[in-house]
């Protein structure tokens, strides 16, 4: 095999192809989404492997999955799609035109509270641009912004390697909350020992806040009895307006609770605050698309708002 042999046979059916058999699970799926019948997506699986000289999708009885060697190459098929889509727009651009689909995925914080409002506000000044959206954890949301499963990310503060550029748009902050009356906060700090009587309520390993927040409560010395793992900040929230214990979660989060009275905040007394940066993730070596330029200076006007309402509440 050499690597003109393979070139020679991609087009775009078969870098969608690849793509679309990592994200449905199966190749019938895959021919599905792509649009050809399986017979014709299984031919070119076997003329792609032919010239790869190696299996690129395991079979089983419950679909299909790609191999090692099948993973890298959906990876640099997913980029390359994501780049003729933006080579598309630039296209459209010159033309006068704007139109066309965005892929934003977002981990909780930035997903759930910031993205909605930053959401309306593009509809009406981009009527003509759809955004399709997906949430998971972080560390997840940049696994598909590699894949090209997505061509922008919004996350908190995380690790990444040089394929991706991280551009803060907005400082965050992670504080602590839990039922009015439930911890004995002064001037709006507990001592890190108050809470070692009480449940920690966090968010799977792989959470930009957890992590974050695991790491200043190390620093600070703080323990607690026990640890209660769940699956959404909403569910901590509920468990920690039920008195069942204390999390920590992003001010944005959290906001409208503590103005509701139904949550108390609080900082660690004696240590400065949880500060982080929200983050918007791209592919390193991809320009942004005209329509992806509008949509982050979208979020950067909408968030601004957010933050003041955020900052008022909490002091």
């Amino acid at each position: 095999m050499t690597d003109s042999s393979l070139s020679l046979l991609w087009d775009a059916t078969r870098l969608r192809l690849l793509v679309e058999i990592e994200r449905q699970g199966s190749v019938s799926a895959a021919a599905r989404a792509v649009g050809i019948g399986q017979p014709s997506a299984s031919e070119h699986v076997r003329l792609l492997e032919a010239a790869a000289g190696q299996r690129l999708v395991e079979r089983n009885g419950r679909g299909s999955r790609l191999t090692e060697a099948g993973r890298v190459l959906a990876l640099h098929a997913g980029q390359a799609l994501a780049t003729l889509a933006a080579g598309e727009e630039e296209l459209r651009a010159l033309a006068g035109l704007e139109a066309g689909t965005i892929h934003v995925g977002a981990s909780t914080t930035p997903g759930v509270y910031l993205l909605p409002d930053t959401l309306g506000c593009f509809r009406r000044d981009h009527p003509n641009v759809a955004v399709e959206v997906e949430i998971a954890s972080s560390g997840e949301i940049l696994e598909r912004l590699l894949a090209g499963r997505i061509q922008l990310a919004l996350v908190g503060e995380t690790a990444a390697d040089d394929r991706i550029a991280l551009d803060p748009f907005l400082s965050d902050e992670i504080v602590g909350v839990a039922r009015p009356g439930l911890l004995r906060v002064r001037n709006g700090g507990v001592r890190p020992s108050a809470l070692r009587d009480q449940t920690h309520l966090v968010r799977e390993p792989r959470s930009s806040t957890r992590r974050v927040a695991d790491r200043a409560l190390a620093e600070a010395g703080a323990a607690f009895a026990r640890v209660w793992e769940l699956d959404s900040s909403e569910a901590q929230k509920r468990a920690a307006r039920e008195g069942l214990g204390v999390a920590f979660l992003s001010r944005f989060a959290v906001a409208e609770e503590v103005e509701r009275g139904e949550l108390e905040s609080f900082r660690l007394a004696g240590r400065p605050p949880i500060g982080r940066s929200l983050f918007v993730a791209r592919l390193a070596r991809r320009p942004l698309s005209p329509s992806e330029r509008g949509f982050v200076a979208t979020l950067m006007r909408c968030c601004a708002t957010q933050d003041t309402f955020a900052a008022a509440l909490l002091g």
